[in-house]
């Protein structure tokens, strides 16, 4: 009986009980475990909820983030509250009813078992300013970059990623130059508090920019790297952490790292990261405005630059004799055909392409002149979003016909009238960059090889022709990646580059 007491008294030596008794050490355990406690149940918003931020006016509000599994959560901001609870993975999402356009700013309060408060928060219109290097280069690296330095605009406002920031001179150096450009003259024009979420990369290619479910049609490039780009990586790493934040649409300058055989993929990818977006933020066919890429290369060469080149000294396949051909050709890039697959998501409800092939410096990626382009969006914006009227796009190609040895071409948004126009980067040059003559289409017969066209406007159309060609079947314009072409309307927008035949390379 000795034996077995003694063992039952050693063995409550050592039960917790025993080891609690001790009250500094329980004080601690109890102080370890409510602070374990507190973190996991710490409730978090994304980056995109931040002090100066910008609400979508106009529209129900989603709010999101995370927190403890259970965890009660409520929201509210400007008189306005909804409560939810965190689901088992921790995740929870509110929507408030819309709000009216404010300058007054107020707080958005988030409550849980812990508070957060974002201060300075005003509602306007908010944009999503997305692409590669084009849509990311500075205010400071572009041409007009002094237009932008002396401005100071609290309701103008840019999300970088990591935060909202305030447009002032001291920092609107570090914003994308189309995206300032664009929210700028919105400002001006609609005079509604406007919000710029920057998401941009440079060297992106589209696919890097579209969801695995969009790209599960392509099977083949969900498993490879293309220039460096890994399908459907930006779109995990910048576009899903702000979906579904209210806004009002996208601006999209993409296309570059697209070029060589990746090119002709276009026609059939943007249109299908247009809808994909969509779907994910689930706010219908908003606003997509993107940029018809501008000019890259040598304003030397054929009239129609052919997909199919290789190295220097490679033979022109599809021009004809009289093309201007060198003997020393680039390698291809397919810029045309990129520029024809970005129109093609024209089809889509609520699209709009501005054109820049025109604002382009020979053999410069990354053309200076994003005043231009910025403002040529905005357009875009100003008169579908906000219902202005003016013309918002330049001449547009409706059709053709054959007029013996000549080639008709009629157009569209003619505005006031057709005319022969210069890049407005241009302008202040001099008169070396005025033409008396029509330049950028080429015509080519049933065997389709091209050759320069010249010709003259007659009303609402051009007419084309070429000693080199007797019986026209087709017409080209601006089919190079660095056009040439100098058709404009009245009010200043060039026509984009298009071409009747349907032929394709193979």
């Amino acid at each position: 009986m000795l034996v077995h007491e003694r063992r039952i008294e050693k063995v409550k030596r050592f039960t917790p009980t025993t080891l609690c008794a001790s009250a500094p050490l329980r004080e601690f355990l109890v102080f370890l475990c409510l602070l374990c406690a507190g973190l996991q149940a710490e409730v978090t918003l994304p980056p995109v909820f931040g002090d100066h931020m910008i609400l979508q006016q106009g529209v129900t509000l989603p709010i999101w983030g995370s927190a403890a599994p259970g965890e009660i959560v409520s929201v509210s901001c400007s008189g306005l509250y909804a409560e939810t609870r965190a689901d088992d993975a921790g995740r929870w999402r509110v929507t408030l009813r819309p709000l009216r356009t404010s300058f007054d700013p107020v707080n958005l309060v988030i409550n849980g078992n812990n508070r957060i408060e974002i201060h300075d928060l005003i509602v306007g219109d908010v944009w999503i300013c997305a692409g590669e290097g084009n849509m990311q280069m500075p205010l400071s690296e572009s041409s007009r970059a002094s237009e932008g330095a002396a401005l100071t605009d609290k309701a103008l406002r840019f999300f970088d990623g990591e935060k909202w920031v305030v447009c002032t001179p001291g920092n609107s150096a570090s914003f994308s130059a189309v995206g300032y450009f664009f929210a700028r003259d919105l400002r001006a024009s609609t005079r509604l508090p406007i919000g710029i979420i920057s998401c941009t990369s440079a060297r992106s290619q589209v696919t890097s920019w579209m969801s695995r479910r969009a790209l599960s049609i392509i099977p083949s490039i969900l498993s490879r790297k293309i220039n460096s780009s890994i399908p459907s990586s930006l779109f995990e790493s910048l576009i899903a952490p702000v979906i579904p934040y209210a806004m009002t649409g996208v601006i999209w300058y993409q296309g570059e790292s697209d070029e060589g055989t990746a090119a002709l993929q276009y026609r059939r990818l943007l249109p299908r990261l247009i809808s994909d977006w969509r779907a994910h933020w689930g706010q219908g066919p908003f606003p997509f405005y993107f940029v018809s890429l501008a000019g890259f290369g040598s304003a030397e060469g054929p009239a129609v630059e052919p997909y199919e080149r290789g190295g220097n000294g490679d033979h022109c396949e599809n021009c004809g004799e009289g093309s201007q051909s060198s003997g020393s050709v680039a390698p291809r890039r397919g810029w045309p055909w990129i520029r024809e697959g970005m129109a093609s998501s024209l089809t889509l409800p609520s699209t709009g392409m501005a054109v820049a092939t025109d604002l382009g410096v020979q053999d410069e990626r990354y053309p200076p002149d994003k005043l231009n382009v910025g403002r040529r969006l905005a357009l875009l914006a100003r008169h579908r979003v906000y219902g202005e009227k003016l013309i918002d796009a330049g001449p547009t190609y409706r059709g053709m016909k054959i007029e013996g040895n000549k080639v008709r071409v009629e157009f569209d948004s003619v505005g006031g009238g057709l005319t022969l126009g210069i890049s407005p980067s241009q302008e202040g040059e001099g008169s070396s960059s005025l033409s008396t003559g029509l330049r950028g289409f080429a015509v080519a017969g049933s065997d389709l090889k091209w050759f320069p066209a010249y010709g003259k406007i007659e009303g609402s159309g051009v007419l084309v022709c070429s000693d080199a060609v007797l019986h026209p079947a087709a017409v080209r314009y601006n089919w190079r990646g660095f056009p040439v072409g100098n058709l404009y309307n009245k009010e200043g927008l060039p026509a984009p580059p298009f071409r009747s035949d349907s032929d394709q390379p193979k």
